[in-house]
């Protein structure tokens, strides 16, 4: 009963997914000295962030090409951007948060496939 009614969350309205991305590309954009600490790596952040991130957009759009192009372009925008911003910032692009990006969408795909098969 409780995976079927999660399964209803995602599946059939975006604003968790909506959600989810405006809050992890605000805590992307602002100074990080401004985000509380949660005692994990960059990396690690990055790639539970996009895991989540993936697994709601493909539960809700059902299109795992579109979603994956989608948050991997998200992901290198991100990095784009912290790499135009003000030094005091203390951001920088990294090419190896794009990679934990994109292994959290691969995850968070993996997550959603076999979610989905449990529930139906």
């Amino acid at each position: 009963m409780f995976l079927k009614k999660l399964h209803d969350l995602f599946y059939l309205k975006p604003y968790f997914s909506i959600f989810l991305t405006v809050v992890i590309g605000v805590m992307c954009f602002i100074p990080s000295e401004n985000i509380p600490d949660v005692s994990t790596d960059d990396k690690t952040a990055h790639f539970v962030a996009f895991a989540v991130l993936g697994f709601s957009w493909f539960m809700f759009l059902k299109n795992y090409g579109k979603v994956a192009i989608g948050l991997t372009f998200f992901a290198v925008f991100i990095e784009f951007v912290q790499y135009l911003l003000p030094v005091s910032f203390h951001r920088a692009f990294d090419l190896l948060d794009i990679m934990a990006d994109v292994l959290g969408i691969g995850i968070g795909f993996a997550i959603a496939f076999v979610f989905n098969i449990i529930v139906k």
